[in-house]
Formats: C-alpha cells, sequence, structure tokens
C-alpha cells in the first residue's frame, strides 16, 4: 500500500524506566495492529520530568538499557520507534534530552538531541538538561528517511522556532515529527495546536506530534497535513491516533500552495539579543 502508516502515541511518563518502557512496548503492539509503521512517543517517554535534577541525571544514566529494549520492541512489532528519552552528557554536565529512531530491525537510525530549551513561561529546562551545540553547518538537525518520506526531528520547544522547521525542510524533511511534553496551562493547548498547524500550512508538510498526557501536558497529540487539516488526533488522557501519510497528497499541495519555490529570503540566523 502506498503511503507511510504514522502513529503518535500519547502517555504520562512514571519516574520508572522500565514502567515506561512497558507502556511504550504495549502501544507499539496496539499501533503495529492499526497498520502503522512509524509510532511517535513524546518527549521524556524514558522517564518523568517532575523530578529533582539529581534523579534526571541517575535516569538518563539506564540510556543504553533503555534503548536496548526500545529495539526489542520495535522488533517484536516490526515498526519504527522514536522516542523521547535522556542520555548522558559528557563532562559531567546534566543529559542531554533526545529523541532516538530505533528501526524495525532493532538498530539505532538516528538520535536528535534538543536546541532549544525551555525556559518559559516560568519553568527552567537548563537547571537539568544540556543543550546540543549549534554548528554552521546546522549538522545538529536531524533527518531520517522511512519509506516515501523524509522525517525532520523536533522536540517540543522546538515548535516555537520556525526557522527551525524551515531548515529541516530545506533539507529534505517532507514530515515534521515532533516529541513533546507540552506542558499545560493558560494559552497552552492554543499554542500547541496553532502553531502546529502553522508549520504545516507554512512548510506546505505533514506535522506529526505526541506529547504526554494531562493534567501536567496538554495531550492533544495528532497529525495534521500540509494544508494545515487536523487529519488524527488523541482523545482522552492516554492513546494513539493513526493517519496514513500520502506522497501524492503531499506533491498535489506543493503543486497547488508552491510557497517553498516562491519564497524570496532564506533563514537567517539572529544577529543580536533582543529584550
Amino acid at each position: 500500500m502506498a503511503g507511510l502508516g504514522m502513529a503518535v502515541a500519547q502517555l504520562l511518563a512514571v519516574p520508572d524506566v522500565e514502567k515506561n518502557l512497558r507502556r511504550i512496548e504495549e502501544l507499539a503492539g496496539d499501533a503495529a495492529a492499526q497498520g502503522a509503521e512509524v509510532v511517535v512517543f513524546p518527549e521524556a517517554a524514558m522517564y518523568a520530568w517532575d523530578v529533582t535534577a539529581a534523579d534526571l541525571a541517575e535516569a538518563a544514566g539506564e540510556a543504553g538499557a533503555f534503548t536496548e529494549g526500545l529495539a526489542g520492541v520495535a522488533t517484536a512489532a516490526g515498526v519504527t520507534l522514536i522516542v523521547g528519552m535522556f542520555a548522558p552528557a559528557p563532562g559531567g554536565r546534566p543529559p542531554y534530552n533526545r529523541m532516538v529512531v530505533v528501526g524495525p530491525d532493532g538498530a539505532v537510525r538516528d538520535a536528535y538531541d534538543k536546541v532549544h530549551l525551555y525556559d518559559a513561561f516560568a519553568f527552567r529546562e537548563s537547571d537539568k538538561v544540556t543543550p546540543a551545540a549549534t554548528t554552521p553547518d546546522l549538522a545538529e538537525l536531524r533527518t531520517v528517511t522511512v519509506g516515501d518520506f523524509t522525517l525532520g526531528l523536533q522536540n517540543c520547544y522546538d515548535l516555537r522556532f520556525p526557522e527551525m522547521s524551515r531548515a529541516l525542510v530545506d533539507r529534505g524533511a517532507d514530515v515534521l515529527v515532533i516529541s513533546s511534553a507540552w506542558v499545560s496551562g493558560p494559552d497552552k493547548e492554543m499554542h500547541w495546536e496553532t502553531l502546529l498547524r502553522a508549520r504545516a500550512i507554512e512548510n506546505t508538510c505533514y506535522v506529526v506530534a505526541s506529547n504526554q498526557s494531562p493534567p501536567a501536558s496538554a495531550g492533544l497529540s495528532m497529525i495534521v497535513d500540509p494544508l494545515g487539516h487536523i487529519a488524527a488526533t488523541c482523545i482522552g488522557v492516554e492513546g494513539l491516533a493513526v493517519h496514513r501519510l500520502r506522497p501524492d497528497h503531499l506533491r498535489d499541495v506543493r503543486a497547488l500552495v508552491p510557497t517553498l519555490r516562491h519564497r524570496r529570503y532564506d533563514v537567517v540566523a539572529r544577529t543580536a539579543d533582543r529584550p
């Protein structure tokens, strides 16, 4: 069958790596039974956020075992997994906030360490996490090809930076995959949906976004098509949304709305600090 079966999984991670892995296994199996070939899980699906920096650093020490567990899950379900986790950073620094891609053969296809840390809305992610270094050639941005599509990886707060999405699209991404623990609160749910749909519309691409569950996070995991329509969404606290991405639909939209060809400006770096 043409296209790519895509699922977003919505769950609430707990401060127990093994319990979270078992829940990932259950949801991955359910998604595969519904025709999914790729299953996207939230940011921090490995371990809950609401712990001390020391506890999070200790959990990151289990990154190797957790990744091995994901390999077993991916192989058993026959799917590609994209999962939010934590991994040790060198030099005794706080861990990286990582998205890992594991193929159906159990091999790690790629990994992306979060660039933009969520020091906003009175939250300070930088107290617990080390940001990835940025480079002139943007090597920190990661894409991975699965079937007919190239997936660009983004993590939660990255969504608020449209230049990152555009840079990924410039590198061939036609699906933006976002793992998130988007904190709930005033305006936050509205921002989440609006930004997801905007990234799809302005880049004429699919957006596939997995979020942690309420009440701490906003939920509303969804798949958005290149015209900004919500094609599938998670209803309730935990669960799945599944949709088949179609390359012909992507081509048709980009022919109808050729903004990527019409644009007159390149993405530019920040030149000065602003208030």
